[in-house]
């Protein structure tokens, strides 16, 4: 577990990719049906064993910092953002891609992002996805792909946390106003491949 601050807590899990079909059913045993029919409902072993993993990552948390030891389907919010509708002060948020997976716990809304760093900047995807000033700070910066992995990051966690999901407004998304609302933390695992953001309401 890293805790960011005092109502800030993350989990991760590192290289999604090495779990076995036989180490996945051992990860099956421990999740209860409902969630079971979710994790198979996946064709293939790594998007099962990235969904078993973000799951039980988040009952680790609960269970040594709540000691909330059993789990309910989940709820939902208007937007579809997965909530613990019985335990309202409490907000997590899931992400995972290939290279880990992240479970982010606090007693405020929260969102949260891990996506890896590219081997090589998609110019056009910047364009599409960052403003002229997000793109030229990112080609300026020493490592481009770690820049672009931050920025996406951010993006993706603020849109985790207000619930509105990817949508076409990517490239102004963030403005005075917003980013003086929000906190956001952002970690680099280079050896790993990955970056994650986590972020928060004021």
């Amino acid at each position: 577990m890293i805790e960011f601050s005092n109502d800030i807590k993350i989990r991760l899990f590192n290289n999604p990719e090495t779990v076995s079909a036989g180490e996945l059913e051992g990860l099956l045993a421990m999740i209860p049906e409902w969630r079971r029919r979710k994790v198979l409902s996946y064709r293939f072993l790594i998007d099962r064993v990235l969904c078993a993993k973000a799951y039980l990552l988040l009952c680790e948390e609960l269970r040594e910092t709540y000691n909330i030891t059993e789990l309910q389907p989940f709820g939902f919010e208007e937007n579809g953002k997965p909530i613990l509708s019985y335990h309202p002060d409490i907000h997590f948020n899931l992400s995972h891609c290939r290279k880990g997976v992240l479970c982010a716990c606090s007693d405020k809304p929260i969102g949260c992002d891990i996506e890896e760093i590219p081997l090589q900047l998609d110019l056009d995807l910047c364009h599409h996805v960052f403003s002229e000033k997000e793109n030229e700070e990112i080609l300026a910066s020493t490592n481009p792909c770690v820049s672009f992995a931050i920025l996406w990051t951010k993006k993706e966690a603020y849109l985790k946390l207000t619930g509105e999901g990817i949508n076409d407004n990517l490239p102004s998304l963030f403005n005075p106003t917003i980013l003086s609302k929000i906190e956001f933390y952002s970690n680099v695992c280079q050896d790993n491949g990955y970056v994650f953001t986590v972020c928060n309401k004021l």
